[in-house]
């Protein structure tokens, strides 16, 4: 039997974790990339290789290093010469008002939300191409129109999403390229919200609730054999974007 490898950026953690674990059981073999979440990253490597020996394994990366994209493309070829999927999950996010942003916060945001996404596809492109795969980005749903206080992360995604859509005409018709934009899937880890201001949040919510995070690996498991889709920004945010 041909094994099938899904390599995914940030994927210790919340969505990743879950996207995982969702490639894993459809018979994925599954390498995945972590930056400070060492433990996290090797429970999940242990946990997958004890359902199935030799099928998960972790690698580690800063994007904020020059080198990452050379590093990861290094150790992914001590495993694997080809893969199927290639998810550029990871992110930085956090506020940035315009009155003391930096440029190193703009960096940051750059460096793991667009740059880590457009090179890592460069670098992993012979992979790719071997076994006829596809990429996938993940976006987020407010980006294109805006987020008050959240510019330069919002440029980050902005960009992201170019890239996508860039990527899907130059790649084709070889490699598929799609990004999807989840909406409020998980509440963010560094803010404490009260109730009262989680359910103002959701007022903007037409389905009126929170997402999960498997509504977003779903999806990619589907756009990862859905061979006719590319170039597409896929909204999965409750009807957020159309309130």
């Amino acid at each position: 039997m041909t094994r099938k490898f899904i390599f995914l950026t940030g994927g210790a953690k919340r969505i990743g974790k879950v996207t995982c674990n969702d490639f894993h059981q459809k018979g994925y073999d599954v390498i995945f990339h972590y930056n400070q979440s060492s433990k996290e990253a090797k429970e999940i490597e242990d946990r997958l290789n004890k359902l199935r020996e030799n099928s998960c394994f972790i690698v580690q990366a800063d994007f904020n290093d020059p080198d990452s994209v050379r590093k990861l493309q290094e150790n992914i070829a001590q495993i694997t010469n080809k893969l199927d999927v290639l998810i550029n999950n990871a992110s930085s996010f956090y506020p940035t008002p315009l009155e003391n942003a930096t440029s190193q916060e703009w960096s940051d945001l750059m460096n793991t939300n667009a740059t880590a996404p457009l090179f890592l596809t460069q670098a992993l492109l012979p992979f790719i191409k071997n076994a006829k795969g596809s990429v996938i980005n993940i976006s987020d749903t407010l980006a294109p129109s805006g987020i008050k206080n959240f510019s330069l992360y919002a440029g980050a995604k902005s960009a992201l999403e170019g890239i996508t859509k860039s990527l899907a005409k130059e790649l084709a018709p070889d490699i598929r390229v799609n990004a999807i934009s989840p909406g409020a899937i998980l509440w963010p880890e560094d803010e404490d919200l009260t109730d009262e201001q989680k359910q103002d949040r959701l007022k903007k919510v037409a389905l009126g609730r929170i997402g999960k995070p498997e509504d977003i690996s779903s999806l990619a498991v589907f756009l990862s054999s859905a061979n006719y889709i590319t170039g597409q920004i896929i909204k999965v945010d409750g009807g957020r974007s159309v309130i």
